[in-house]
């Protein structure tokens, strides 16, 4: 990938791949569970774990210091887009929900914007974007039209996606210096706290099933503790803008693994929209400019967790 080092493109790759999962594994915990359990048991398990690793390596008490700005990123990047998403998907395929997660580049852009980064907008990143949108456009007016896709499911999802937007910028600025492990254990407590009575009061009465309990482990450890973990080191690596276009790649992940492993059907909506935000995702995240290239000699490999904005 054009312009990340070796560490950063490693980051990125592994979160496309892992947080390409989780939308199908929402769907079989669903089949047993309340929207407010997944989101407490998700938040429950990974935390548990992250915060004996966080104590064991003395890193839970320094994140504890920068406790308010952890709740927000928890808030606006957890309890709320968790919630929300885990809702729409009693509606909608996990391969569309994926695939909506490609605004959030969007809203990342914009905000970037708003606060003086105008450099974001690229002629070849703004091309990247309108495609990926196009194809969404497509996704959501030929599925909606034919019976495939609610709209206020679409609109649950829409809204947490703007708070992925703004998450990742509250890394950046606030928590770059607090070490990710233990920024990642107190979000997840943070999350299980707010979560911890609806969770229980809705937790079913029958017998969880063994598929359940393998789907709740993955999506708790590998796709909650592990892939936060690696979240927080690719913000502070390469950046919130780059960050979010990993909203490109895991929909790719998300709609392969729903077609293919959960069985859900291929719509024209998602036939017509996946080729096109194939093709923004590449024009989108990659960057041939020369100013790209005066940035990365200017900003050498090790630097980047300074205070000053790079051009993205």
């Amino acid at each position: 990938m054009a312009h990340m080092n070796r560490r950063g493109t490693l980051f990125f790759v592994a979160n496309s791949i892992i947080w390409g999962i989780p939308f199908w594994l929402s769907k079989v915990m669903l089949t047993q569970f309340a929207p407010e359990t997944v989101v407490f048991l998700r938040s429950s398990i990974g935390g548990f774990f992250l915060i004996l690793l966080a104590i064991k390596m003395g890193t839970f008490r320094i994140a504890l210091r920068s406790w308010k700005w952890i709740a927000a990123f928890s808030v606006i990047q957890m309890v709320i887009p968790w919630w929300l998403t885990t809702h729409a998907q009693i509606d909608l395929a996990s391969s569309v929900v994926g695939l909506l997660m490609t605004l959030i580049p969007l809203f990342s852009l914009g905000i970037g914007y708003l606060q003086g980064e105008e450099s974001v907008f690229s002629k070849r990143r703004i091309l990247g974007i309108c495609l990926g949108l196009l194809g969404v456009f497509f996704l959501i007016g030929i599925d909606l039209k034919s019976g495939h896709i609610l709209l206020p499911a679409v609109l649950l999802v829409v809204v947490s996606t703007l708070g992925y937007a703004i998450a990742p910028r509250i890394v950046k600025k606030h928590l770059k210096d607090v070490p990710s492990t233990g920024a990642v254990a107190v979000a997840l407590l943070i999350s299980s706290l707010i979560w911890l009575v609806p969770g229980v009061l809705t937790w079913p009465a029958e017998e969880i099933r063994p598929t359940v309990i393998w789907a709740t482990l993955t999506i708790s450890l590998l796709c909650t503790a592990v892939a936060f973990w690696i979240f927080f080191e690719l913000i502070k690596e390469v950046g919130p803008s780059k960050t979010s276009f990993l909203a490109f790649t895991n929909p790719m992940i998300a709609v392969l693994v729903g077609v293919l492993v959960a069985q859900e059907p291929l719509t024209i909506g998602l036939a017509t929209g996946f080729p096109l935000i194939l093709v923004g995702t590449y024009l989108a995240i990659t960057q041939t400019t020369f100013s790209a290239r005066v940035d990365n000699r200017q900003y050498p490999k090790g630097n980047h967790g300074s205070g000053t904005t790079r051009k993205v």
